[in-house]
């Protein structure tokens, strides 16, 4: 699908703000409520949308590990990739290409439950190998490969934050916003029997709180042009300010989507939105510039197939 400056622009919008009016979203991307309305539902037919993404804390809601594995399969790769789709605690999977077969984003309560759940199926199934990446740092950046510089909210999900006890109704709108971020509150009233002005209330109060953290798009990226590949990086020292050096790096870079600090071999997880091959590699030849001596091993990895994302475990 070739994408116009005009679907640039109103992508770019959307994967921050898809939640507004499409009255707001034709005002900010000179488009009228129609056209906004009729891009949109193309883009969801076609696939280019997978899914409305709300970005939740998962320290405030009791969820202290968020972590990244890669399996290496023996056989029966599809099976093991539905199986995990259906545990509870996996936010997505997907197919890599190199080393491993696999990677599955997980969320855990603890390392207990996590070394318990894993294990276990481990053991069920024929994986010949896998690594774990316990991630003490992740951070989503604005969408920048479009080429429109608009300053927009970046998001740590993972810190040190003490819970936040949660009622059963606020755990109902959650629910709701997880299965399709753009859900209107008519329709979360009608699924739930609250009503519309105590779903705002709340809502606004879970904004407030920082339980919701912002909103973004699951988008099918090969089908505008774009790939997406993970650079495993090995460091020699991760101080408070080396990391804040390389955020900042990260952030500014035109065509890196997200940073990710862990206990693991490589201890640094860098991911790469790109359209050419010769973008990736001026990309990984900018950030291995950028570490120098810092740097002693990098890995890269090619995502293929992610599927959709589940971002509550419950």
């Amino acid at each position: 699908m070739e994408l116009k400056q005009k679907d640039k622009k109103l992508l770019n919008y959307l994967y921050h703000h898809y939640r507004q009016p499409f009255t707001e979203i034709g005002k900010r991307c000179r488009l009228s409520r129609d056209q906004v309305e009729y891009t949109l539902n193309k883009y969801e037919l076609n696939g280019v949308i997978k899914k409305y993404l709300t970005i939740f804390n998962y320290n405030l809601l009791g969820y202290k590990e968020f972590i990244i594995v890669w399996l290496k399969t023996i056989k029966n790769k599809e099976q093991i990739k539905r199986e995990l789709e259906r545990m509870k605690d996996v936010i997505s999977v997907g197919e890599i290409s190199t080393k491993y077969d696999l990677f599955v984003n997980f969320i855990f309560k603890d390392k207990q439950e996590f070394e318990e759940i894993f294990y276990n199926f481990i053991k069920e199934h024929e994986i010949k190998e896998y690594e774990i990446f316990l991630t003490t740092y992740s951070n989503l950046y604005q969408l920048k490969q479009f080429g429109l510089k608009i300053a927009e909210d970046t998001y740590n999900f993972v810190g040190n934050y003490k819970k936040r006890k949660l009622d059963e109704k606020e755990i109902e709108i959650l629910k709701e916003l997880e299965k399709n971020g753009r859900v209107r509150i008519i329709d979360i009233s009608l699924k739930t029997g609250i009503s519309s002005e105590l779903i705002i209330y709340k809502m606004k109060q879970l904004y407030k709180d920082k339980i919701i953290l912002g909103t973004r798009i699951q988008f099918d990226f090969e089908k505008i042009g774009f790939y997406l590949a993970t650079l495993r990086l090995k460091l020699k020292n991760q101080t408070k300010e080396e990391k804040e050096k390389i955020n900042q790096f990260c952030k500014d870079h035109p065509l890196i989507n997200a940073l990710a600090f862990g206990i693991s071999d490589y201890n640094c997880l860098i991911q790469i939105l790109y359209r050419k091959e010769d973008e990736l590699r001026k990309t990984l030849m900018e950030i291995k510039d950028f570490l120098k001596e810092n740097l002693e091993d990098s890995f890269l990895l090619l995502i293929q197939n992610e599927t959709k994302a589940r971002t509550l475990p419950y």
